[in-house]
């Protein structure tokens, strides 16, 4: 089975049929009856087929300039083309050939003690470890659930733990990105669209993907799988970005894995089709690429600044984090923040450089904790292009309404804590917040957009109307919440105060100069001062 040559991808035409292609067939009847979408059995397996999709044509047909670029997103080049372009570098993409497989170690295929083989279904990231399953605590997610997979199914899945890679005890180390990272591609705001569109957006041209490192006469720095000893690329203890080249982040490749196929037919556990080959083990060994060296900077991913001992000042990548996706990241994925923050780097080359205006953020990954998934996390967001010379006021604006809410959410949930007087994990009341106001502050974003285009103030009725709403869906949870409660634990004085407190640090002089609102200072009285 190979993933280049092979149909293996399920997708949705215009007209609302459903097919399986190649990749190269991606473009096929483009003028009349276009691909629009990807159809998968999971949500993550979507994530992982869109960014093998980028990957692919990033490696095998990086337009030379922006109108190369340009002239490829509205007339793309026919299947034929592609094909030539991907049949390239096929032999680095068999899923169980018998020189090469695709991110697979061929080192693990003399490894045949059958007693060691682990289960297809460890290969899934929300599956339970090793320990859960021989202890029998795997409450949530039974094991023996998952227990034959087809090929497709297998592919997406391999593909979906090398991005997504977790921690994994000794020396089964993070996906280059680190464990669960969180991705954000860019999609046109129109459904018309074809497929072909959609990945071709987040395509950068040649002049953003140049390195020091050659490609070498295989791919060997593009697709590591394709060497004996893959797992030494590296110049110290870690591997970084000046070890390999820059195509090879699309490739992560930490984990030494090796599908066992077996011949015989069935239905996959996944999909529910029937398959004519089927996976139910696979063999793994620690030790892969350990990519913690530094350097990396994903062109999918944004990232945010911090100081760490091992590396000094560096750049860490983001990840979903309990509560979902929410605006209070809005900015941070999007736009990021001077310094602090940088937007992944096909937005900020659609923002800088780029003439499309109806896009959208689609924004997802896996919220972990050590090996565990937590919980897996999508949203698609809206982005507004703003011109370069009003980027900076345009981020201190959008930051100060930010701000606000984040104050309120915090506040909402302080005093919803003390009416209650119960402890426990309350960060459900500050997504609900988030949740209540997304619309109105998506408008309000728009909105300041629009008025910094037309040199327009952000007044101080506008951020005094934001307060206030702000203060009243507050309200409303505060209300819904506490009294949802027992009747027997509450107590009315208690919920009455923690109300008053809530409006009062809501709409207050420090929630006011938070904003941006001049507040008048009222002189200091001197108290207790003796006459002499």
């Amino acid at each position: 089975m190979n993933l280049l040559q092979d149909k293996w991808i399920n997708v949705q035409r215009k007209n609302g049929e459903i097919e399986k292609i190649a990749p190269y067939q991606i473009t096929d009847t483009f003028e009349t009856n276009p691909i629009i979408e990807i159809v998968t059995p999971r949500p993550d397996f979507k994530g992982a087929m869109y960014q093998f999709l980028i990957g692919l044509f990033q490696t095998v047909c990086s337009p030379p300039s922006e109108e190369k670029w340009q002239d490829w997103f509205w007339e793309p080049p026919h299947p034929d083309e592609l094909k030539k372009e991907t049949d390239r570098v096929a032999f680095a993409f068999d899923l169980f050939g018998e020189k090469i497989r695709f991110m697979q170690d061929m080192n693990l295929y003399s490894e045949n003690d059958e007693e060691k083989f682990k289960p297809i279904e460890l290969l899934f990231i929300e599956a339970p470890d090793e320990s859960k399953r021989e202890k029998n605590l795997d409450f949530f997610v039974k094991k023996y659930q998952i227990q034959n997979t087809c090929g497709s199914c297998s592919a997406l899945a391999l593909i979906t733990l090398q991005i997504n890679a977790p921690e994994g005890g000794s020396g089964n180390y993070t996906s280059l990105r680190g464990g669960g990272p969180l991705t954000t591609l860019l999609k046109l705001d129109d459904e018309k669209h074809s497929l072909w569109q959609n990945i071709w957006i987040n395509i950068l041209s040649e002049n953003y993907t140049k390195s020091k490192k050659s490609t070498g006469k295989n791919y060997e720095y593009v697709f590591p799988w394709v060497t004996d000893n893959y797992y030494k690329f590296k110049s110290h203890s870690k591997t970084t970005n000046q070890d390999l080249h820059f195509l090879s982040m699309y490739w992560s490749n930490s984990r030494r894995l090796y599908l066992n196929k077996l011949e015989e037919n069935g239905k996959c556990d996944i999909c529910s089709e029937h398959s004519d080959l089927l996976v139910n083990t696979y063999r793994a060994k620690n030790q892969g690429i350990d990519y913690g060296g530094g350097g990396w900077i994903h062109p999918l991913n944004p990232y945010y600044f911090k100081k760490d001992k091992e590396l000094g000042d560096t750049w860490f990548p983001h990840h979903p984090q309990p509560g979902g996706i929410v605006y209070s990241n809005w900015q941070s994925f999007t736009y990021g923040k001077k310094g602090q923050e940088e937007n992944a780097k096909v937005i900020k080359i659609y923002l800088e450089e780029r003439k499309e205006e109806q896009l959208r953020v689609w924004t997802f990954g896996y919220d972990m904790k050590q090996m565990k998934s937590r919980c897996w996390y999508e949203s698609t967001i809206p982005i507004y292009k703003i011109p370069i010379d009003y980027a900076v006021k345009f981020e201190y604006r959008i930051s100060l309404i930010i701000g606000a809410s984040v104050q309120v959410a915090n506040n909402l949930q302080k005093f919803v804590k003390q009416a209650w007087k119960k402890e426990g994990n309350t960060d459900f009341l500050k997504t609900s917040f988030f949740k209540a106001t997304e619309s109105s502050f998506y408008n309000l974003a728009k909105n300041i957009r629009d008025n910094i285009q037309k040199e327009e103030p952000f007044d101080n009725d506008s951020k005094l109307n934001w307060l206030k709403y702000l203060n009243k869906e507050s309200l409303k949870l505060f209300d819904l919440y506490v009294e949802s409660g027992s009747i027997e634990f509450e107590n009315i004085q208690r919920i009455v105060n923690a109300r008053q407190k809530l409006i009062s640090e809501n709409i207050g002089d420090k929630m006011k100069e938070r904003i941006g609102l001049h507040v008048e200072k009222k002189p200091k009285t001197t108290k207790g001062v003796k006459k002499k």
